[in-house]
């Protein structure tokens, strides 16, 4: 929430938002964690679960690195602009 309020005041919300979602990687370990205390507890149910959800973090995550280059160049050629709305 307070990342979010403070993109209004600095106007690099798209940077700093990006920059946010690589908490993906925390949630790609959570899920690996939980795969492993699934399994360990015979909790299959809970491990394919935990599986699926993992699949689409990492699919995410490697989505938001391909990405990443470009939105970053779109921010610095909006930057240019006069506009602070070209910026959001």
């Amino acid at each position: 929430m307070a990342q979010s309020l403070s993109g209004i005041i600095a106007g690099d919300e798209v940077m700093k938002g990006s920059l946010a979602s690589y908490t993906w990687y925390m949630e790609i370990a959570s899920y690996t964690i939980l795969i492993a205390a699934a399994k360990s507890l015979d909790e299959t149910e809970g491990a394919h679960v935990c599986e699926e959800n993992l699949r689409e973090e990492v699919a995410m995550a490697d989505w938001l690195k391909n990405h990443l280059p470009a939105t970053t160049k779109q921010f610095f050629t909006r930057a240019d602009t006069e506009s602070e709305n070209a910026k959001r």
